[in-house]
């Protein structure tokens, strides 16, 4: 479970901004998309992809995982950018659950994994703020669904990296990779492989002795 001694500090004696959180925090959490094209997409965009990791706090090795494809519902036809993109085909989200449905079963896996339990501290890690500041809430308000409170805190991993090495990671998972000499997992944009690369950028840099505390401002 992600549980573990809580941080004092940002790992070099400057906290973050948000509050304390474990150490070291999980689970990994990013969100695929629908996109139309160049033109930055369709509106609304909607959530085809869902996948969480959980980390062990104290070994930083996967634990458990949670991965659904999403039916889109606005706009069931996936677009040639999108599919080029996330490397989802249409085949893959046909019949797949609605988001609402995804979400309840995501609550049921969060039950499951004692990640509910008010004795456990755990936090979702993503690779910027875009996909729980933006993307969920906003597809959820659009669809009139609650957002569960455990989606709105996180950690930012692009703001821990650029804290813990002195330089910010313009392109994100590659740069991060790159920065630590790590192999990239998988294919970019491809939401189960990103995690799989958030959770080894988190191993190497919690194996180096940063502390990773929440980025997120209350909502």
């Amino acid at each position: 479970m992600a549980t573990a001694s809580p941080a004092a500090d940002g790992g070099r004696g400057r906290p973050w901004e948000g509050g304390l959180v474990s150490w070291p925090p999980a689970p990994p959490l990013t969100l695929p998309w629908t996109w139309m094209g160049p033109s930055w997409g369709q509106h609304p965009g909607e959530i085809i992809e869902f996948p969480i990791l959980k980390l062990n706090g104290r070994t930083m090795e996967i634990e458990s995982t949670f991965h659904m494809y999403v039916q889109p519902v606005v706009h069931p036809q996936l677009t040639p950018f999108c599919t080029e993109l996330t490397g989802i085909i249409q085949a893959m989200v046909d019949g797949q659950p609605s988001l609402q449905q995804v979400l309840e079963r995501v609550d049921e896996w969060m039950a499951k994994e004692g990640l509910l339990d008010p004795n456990v501290k755990s936090i979702f890690v993503t690779c910027g703020d875009w996909d729980l500041k933006v993307m969920l809430p906003g597809q959820c308000q659009y669809l009139g669904l609650p957002v569960a409170d455990y989606f709105k805190q996180w950690i930012n991993l692009k703001k821990a990296y650029s804290f813990a090495m002195g330089c910010w990671p313009k392109n994100g998972l590659l740069d991060m990779n790159k920065g630590l000499s790590l192999q990239h997992i998988g294919r970019p944009h491809s939401g189960i492989d990103d995690c799989k690369n958030i959770a080894n950028i988190m191993k190497t840099l919690a194996y180096q002795g940063f502390i990773f505390k929440q980025t997120s401002k209350p909502f």
